[in-house]
C-alpha cells in the first residue's frame, strides 16, 4: 500500500506514514465526494466574497496584509494537514478558507486589469478541464503508471526552476526583454502540466478506495485534489490574460 502514496502531488508524500490507517470505516467515493464538496463550498465562498468586495467595492478584504498572510497560511496548513492526518479536517477547511481569501482577490485583479469576463471564463474553462481528465482517466486511454508520475514530477520541477529564473530576471528588469509569445508558451505548459495531475489524483483517489484504507485519508486526498484544480485554475486565468493581451 505504500507505492500509493509516492510520486503524486508532491504535498502527498508526507501521507506516507498514515498508509496504516485501517478501521472498520474505509474510504468510499461517495464520502469522498461529500469531503470535496465541503472544502469546495468554502473555498468558493470565501473567495467570491473577498472577489465581490474587490471588484464592486474597491476593498481588500483583511486589508494589504492578507495578500501575504492567506498564502502563508494556507501552505501552513497544508503542511499540517499532511503531516497529521488526525489534524487534516480542520487545516483542510483553514487551507479552502486562506486559499479562498487569496483566490478571490488575485482573481479580483485579474478582472479589473482584464475585464471581458475573464474570472468566469477561467473558472469554466477549469471545470470543463476537469471534466475531460475524468473521462479521460475513467476510459482507461491513459494510464497513471509509475512512469507516468516520474515524468510528470520532472515536468513540474523544470516548471519551478523556469518559473524562478523568470521571477529573478522581472526583479533585475530583464523581464521586458521576454515577448509575449514566450510567456504564453510557458503558460500553456504549465496549463498542460496542471490539467495532467488531475490524473495523478483520480488515480490516488481510486487507490485509496480500491485499498480499503480508513476513511480519514479522504481528507487529505479531497485536499490534495483541491490544491491541483487551484493551480490549474490560476494557470488558466494568467494564459487568458496573456491571449487578451496579444489581442491588444
Amino acid at each position: 500500500m505504500r507505492r500509493m502514496f509516492r510520486g503524486t502531488n508532491p504535498m502527498m508524500r508526507y501521507v506516507e506514514g498514515a498508509s496504516t490507517m485501517q478501521s472498520a470505516y474505509p474510504a468510499t467515493i461517495a464520502s469522498f465526494t461529500l469531503k470535496l464538496l465541503a472544502l469546495g463550498a468554502v473555498l468558493f465562498l470565501s473567495a467570491s466574497f473577498s472577489y465581490l468586495n474587490l471588484v464592486n467595492d474597491g476593498v481588500i478584504t483583511g486589508g494589504i496584509a492578507i495578500l501575504f498572510i492567506a498564502p502563508i497560511g494556507a501552505f501552513i496548513s497544508l503542511i499540517v494537514a499532511m503531516r497529521k492526518p488526525d489534524l487534516a479536517p480542520i487545516f483542510a477547511f483553514i487551507y479552502a478558507l486562506l486559499q479562498g481569501t487569496f483566490i478571490g482577490l488575485i482573481s479580483g485583479f485579474y478582472e479589473a486589469s482584464f475585464g471581458d469576463g475573464i474570472v468566469f471564463t477561467a473558472l469554466v474553462s477549469t471545470l470543463g478541464v476537469f471534466l475531460s481528465m475524468a473521462l479521460l482517466y475513467r476510459s482507461g486511454l491513459v494510464k497513471v503508471t509509475d512512469r507516468f508520475r516520474r515524468v510528470m514530477f520532472t515536468a513540474l520541477l523544470g516548471l519551478l526552476i523556469t518559473s524562478f529564473v523568470l521571477f529573478i530576471l522581472s526583479i533585475f528588469g530583464a523581464f521586458s526583454g521576454i515577448g509575449l509569445g514566450f510567456l504564453l508558451g510557458i503558460s500553456a505548459i504549465s496549463v498542460v502540466i496542471a490539467s495532467l495531475y488531475l490524473l495523478i489524483d483520480f488515480d490516488n483517489i481510486a487507490q485509496l478506495i480500491n485499498s480499503g484504507a480508513d476513511r480519514q485519508l479522504e481528507w487529505l486526498y479531497a485536499l490534495s485534489l483541491m490544491v491541483t484544480l487551484v493551480w490549474l485554475y490560476v494557470e488558466l486565468l494568467r494564459l487568458i490574460a496573456i491571449l487578451s493581451r496579444r489581442r491588444n
